[in-house]
């Protein structure tokens, strides 16, 4: 019965850590980092990667002053 916990015990890690990095992909963070916190800390790890501020990928220049880049 140890092969089975220790199976249901690996596939949490795995989960949790699967869902810390879909959390933590579009923050400062990073999906590494998120995910081994949410590997590591579960519930406590995906709080933490919410907590980070939102990665801006994205920039956006106001062209109707005339500028360029």
């Amino acid at each position: 019965m140890e092969g089975g916990q220790l199976f249901i015990g690996i596939l949490g890690i795995a989960i949790g850590a699967g869902i810390g990095a879909l959390i933590g992909q579009n923050r400062k963070i990073g999906a590494g980092w998120a995910a081994v916190l949410g590997g590591i800390l579960g519930f406590i790890g995906w709080i933490i990667a919410l907590c980070s501020e939102r990665a801006n990928k994205t920039h956006y220049d106001d062209m109707s002053k005339g500028g360029s880049r």
